[in-house]
C-alpha cells in the first residue's frame, strides 16, 4: 500500500521559498533532530533564515556526544546563495524528494561543553571540536499540519495565535550513514523528528510564553509511530495543540491525554507518561529517558542551566518507549518558566 507523505499538502509546502513575500519578519525554518542508541549520539540540527534578512541563513547545531563527554554547540551565519538554500555556513538540507527523502550534511567545529559544567551552569567560551555528519533521512510517517488543529475536534489553538510562524508541519524519520567526532569516524542509524515553518518570526515571540512539548516516537520493528505538540501561554491557555498515531499504514488524528511538562531539571533515569486517544484505542505509555541536553531559552539556546529570572529553560531528550512489546525510539523538546510556572495548560471554552 502506498502512503500518502503529504497528508494531502501540496509539494510546494515542502519546498523552501525562492523569494522573500512583502511581510515584515518573514523567516523559513527546517530542523532534523536524531539519535542513535548505538552510537549514543543524538543531534539537533537546525536551519533558519534571519528574519528580516533574508538571504542569511543561521546554522543552530546541538550535539549530545556520547557517555559523559558533554555536549557541542554551534551558531554560525551566511549569506548563502540561492542554488545552496536551505545552507548555512556548514548545515546543508537537501531534498530529494518531497515529503520523502532528504540528504543532511555538517562539517564543522562546536563548543564543548563538559558534563559537568552543563549540569552547573551557562556555557563558556572554551574548547572546539570537529563535528561532522553525512546522513541520508526517509520520513516514515505522514505529516502533521499544524494548521488541521482548529477544525479538529482532538486539537486546540491555532497557528494564527503563534508570533514563530504562520505554517508549520512535523513529521518522523529514520537516518542512516557517519557521524564524525574528535575520537573518529562512526556509522549511524537513528530516528527522530523533522520540522519545517515559516512566516513572520517576531523578537517578541517569547512574551507571554508558557511553555510547550513536542514528542514524537518511531518503532522500527512495526513501523507504528505516534507524535503531538502542545504550545501554551504564562497563564496555562493552550494556543495550538495536535496529536496524531501511524498505525499499519494508516494516520489518525489524536487527542493529547496526558503530556509531560518540563517542571524541573532531570539529568538521569527521568521517566515521562504519555496517553492518546484516536477512533482506533488509546495509548498509555511511559518513556525513559536516555539522554538530555539543557539550554537557556533567553540565552538563544546557551548550553547549560540557566535559572536566572523566570528561568526559562529548554530541553531536549532522548530515549526509549515500549508499546504492547514493541521498543520505540522517541525525541523530545520541552520549555518551561521554572522560576514561574504556568498554570496546568487548559483548552479554553
Amino acid at each position: 500500500m502506498t502512503v500518502d507523505m503529504s497528508s494531502g499538502l501540496p509539494d510546494e509546502r515542502d519546498y523552501i521559498l525562492a523569494e522573500c513575500p512583502d511581510i515584515p519578519l518573514w523567516s523559513e525554518n527546517l530542523l532534523f533532530a536524531l539519535y542513535d542508541p548505538a552510537a549514543d549520539v543524538s543531534m539537533w540540527l537546525h536551519l533558519g533564515t534571519v528574519p528580516g534578512k533574508w538571504t542569511m541563513w543561521e546554522d543552530r547545531v546541538l550535539v549530545m556526544l556520547p557517555g559523559h563527554e558533554g555536549a557541542l554547540s554551534l551558531r554560525g551565519y551566511h549569506h548563502t546563495a540561492p542554488e545552496r538554500r536551505p545552507a548555512g555556513p556548514g548545515l546543508e538540507f537537501r531534498q530529494q524528494e518531497p515529503w520523502r527523502r532528504w540528504h543532511v550534511s555538517f562539517d564543522g567545529v562546536g563548543l564543548h561543553t563538559p558534563e559537568d559544567e552543563m549540569l552547573a551552569g551557562v556555557a563558556r567560551d572554551g574548547e572546539g571540536q570537529p563535528f561532522a555528519v553525512d546522513l541520508d533521512v526517509t520520513c516514515v510517517t505522514p505529516a502533521w499540519d499544524a494548521r488541521t488543529a482548529i477544525a479538529l475536534e482532538s486539537g486546540a489553538g491555532d497557528m494564527t495565535e503563534q508570533k514563530w510562524a504562520s505554517d508549520h508541519y512535523e513529521q518522523l524519520i529514520r537516518a542512516t550513514g557517519t557521524v564524525t567526532l574528535e575520537s573518529g569516524t562512526v556509522p549511524f542509524t537513528g530516528y527522530g523528528w523533522r520540522d519545517h515553518s515559516r512566516g513572520p518570526r517576531h523578537s517578541s515571540a517569547l512574551d507571554g510564553w508558557g511553555g510547550h512539548i513536542i514528542l514524537g516516537c518511531v518503532y522500527p520493528d512495526s513501523g507504528r509511530a505516534w507524535g503531538f505538540s502542545r504550545y501554551y501561554k504564562h497563564d496555562g491557555q493552550i494556543t495550538l495543540e495536535g496529536g496524531y498515531v501511524f498505525v499499519d499504514g494508516t494516520f489518525s488524528h489524536a487527542k493529547v491525554v496526558t503530556s509531560p511538562r518540563l517542571l524541573e531539571l532531570r539529568y538521569d533515569a527521568e521517566t515521562m507518561p504519555v496517553a492518546l486517544e484516536w477512533s482506533g484505542g488509546r495509548l498509555e505509555v511511559e518513556l525513559q529517558c536516555d539522554r538530555a541536553l539543557w539550554t537557556g531559552m533567553r540565552r538563544s539556546l546557551a548550553v547549560g542551566r540557566d535559572l536566572s529570572g523566570d528561568g526559562l529553560m529548554y530541553v531536549l531528550n532522548h530515549g526509549r518507549a515500549d508499546w504492547d512489546g514493541e521498543t520505540g525510539y522517541f525525541y523530545s523538546e520541552r520549555s518551561d518558566r521554572l522560576n514561574a510556572l504556568a498554570p496546568e495548560p487548559y483548552v479554553a471554552s
